[in-house]
Formats: structure tokens, sequence, C-alpha cells
């Protein structure tokens, strides 16, 4: 019998890759989604949707009762630093009262193993920009803040409770299906609308500050690799996902071949970060994972997808 697995935020950017490859992989797959920023058409038709509020604990229990799931991928959230800040309540409630939710029923129904998605966003400003787990968190953002409470409360339950527990910290996820409309919108994505409207290219500041832009096919196969990875009991296992390679707004500009349109003074202010690259030797030392995507290569295919077809 195939391991039955749920997805939260199955029908959003990057939970719909994960999904797409767990059907792959022939695994049991309930997606959990509420539309509220997924899309119906990204669930994968193989398998089983349930449109639900991960805040709704009552409804949460009766469903993961009857799906008796091995796993849980929560991947469900509302991401993003200016929705946090614009909404600090509503998103809290999401991304911290839905994670706990969502750990609170894998203990409830013995689900063996849960795989919390989390944010090089908690880093925060670090002395050192190659960024490790065992730095010490310093949030800047509310989003980044509810984070890593989703992270300690992770820790708690695989302590407390003997839960098999895997946080991946995620780099600037890039992709097919990315967000690039609204204020909301991904940095990539937005670039290659613009690039296709035939506009300039908005860039927040000088477009010096650097990131580490991480393909989500990678994201989605350390996802797959949680889920039969040898894990310690009553420890939360916490590592980094990303490409590894520092690249900076300027470089997708030059890259794309547009023309920056800079907005100075940033108008993220104090919450934008200067540099940040992820250290993934952990990642290769646990689980066997590497980046197989580098970003010149994630660019252009996705160049060619999203803009000339």
């Amino acid at each position: 019998m195939n391991k039955k697995v749920i997805v939260t935020g199955g029908a959003g950017f990057i939970g719909s890759h994960v999904v797409d490859l767990l059907v792959k992989e022939r695994y049991s797959v309930s997606v959990f989604d509420n539309l509220s920023t997924g899309k119906k058409e990204y669930v994968n038709k193989k398998s089983n949707f349930v449109n639900i509020d991960i805040t709704d604990s009552k409804k949460v229990f009766d469903v993961v009762s009857q799906i008796k799931p091995d796993c849980i991928l929560h991947l469900a959230a509302w991401a993003r630093l200016k929705r946090s800040i614009d909404d600090p309540i509503g998103t809290n409630k999401v991304n911290v009262n839905g994670t706990l939710t969502m750990l609170e029923a894998a203990r409830r129904f013995n689900v063996s193993r849960f795989v919390y998605s989390s944010s090089s966003s908690i880093y925060g400003g670090q002395k050192n920009h190659k960024m490790k787990e065992n730095f010490t968190p310093h949030p800047i953002s509310h989003y980044a803040l509810q984070k890593l409470i989703g992270e300690q409360y992770c820790t708690l339950y695989a302590e407390n409770f003997g839960t098999k527990v895997v946080s991946f910290r995620y780099f600037n996820v890039y992709g097919d299906r990315q967000p690039d409309q609204g204020e909301y919108s991904l940095v990539i994505g937005k670039f290659l609308r613009q690039v296709k409207e035939g506009k300039k290219l908005t860039v927040f500041g000088d477009g010096r500050q650097t990131r580490d832009f991480t393909h989500v096919s990678d994201v989605a196969r350390a996802n797959l690799i949680a889920l039969s990875a040898n894990l310690p009991r009553r420890k939360n296992t916490i590592v980094n996902i990303g490409s590894s390679q520092e690249t900076s707004v300027n470089q997708i500009v030059k890259l794309l071949g547009g023309i920056p349109d800079y907005i100075i003074p940033n108008p993220r202010g104090i919450y934008e970060e200067k540099r940040k690259v992820a250290n993934v030797s952990l990642a290769k030392k646990v689980f066997g994972w590497e980046p197989k995507v580098m970003f010149k290569e994630g660019l252009k295919k996705l160049q060619v997808k999203m803009v000339y077809i």
C-alpha cells in the first residue's frame, strides 16, 4: 500500500510542485488548501483535493482522522513580507495558528512524520551573509517571526511527543507558477512579466542586494527525500534548502536584458536584507540533497516559457 501524505498548500506555487512529484512517485496524496492564494488548476488531478482552512481545527482533526496519513508536509502559509506587515493578525492566524493546528493533528492521530516549510527570512540581519543553521535567528519582519515561531512549535512537538520533524529553511524559491501579479508578486515573476510587456524592470533600492534563488524542483525534491530519510526522534531537524549561489537584483536585470527602473529610497526600508546565500552542507550530510538547477539555467528555461511562448 502506498504511503498516505497530506500536503497543505498543495494548490500553491511550491506546494503544487511537491504534489506533482509525490504523485509521480506513487504516493497517495491529499491536498489541503482553501484557495485563498492557491489555484484549483494547479492541483494534480490524481490527488485528493480537500477545500479546507487549516485554522479550522475541528474540521482539520475530522479530516485527518479519516485519512490517517503517514506524513504531513506543511507548506500552507500567507507568505511575503509586505503582506505580514499589512495584516499581522491575519498572517499570524494562518502562519502560526495554522501550523499549530497541523502539528496537533499529527500528534492526535499518530502521524509519524511532519515536514515544515520554514524560511531563510528568520536569519534576518547577520554579520556573515553565508547563512548556516546554527546562526542565532534575528527576524526583522512579522513573516520571519511567524515562521520562526512555527519552527519552535515543531521543536516542542518533536521533543515532547516524539514526532519525527523536519524544518526546511527555503531561500527565495522561483519557477513555473510563481506569483507575477499584484503587490505580493515575487521579483523574478514580476521581472518576467515586465519584460513580456516591454516595460522597465522595477528595482527597489540600488539593486545591489543579493539573494540565493532556488529552483522549485530542488525544493520539491527535498520534500520527497524527507519522507523516507532516517530521522532522529525527539528532534527538529532544521536544514537550509538553497542553491548556494549569491545573485544580486542587478545581475537578474542584466541576465534578462532588461532596463532597470530604480525606486530610491527603497520602499522596504529597514526590512531589506542586504546579502544572503545558503550554506547547504548540512542538507547534503543529513539528506544527501544538493541543488541540481543552477540559477542561470533555471532562469533561462523560465524566461523561454513565460515570455516567448
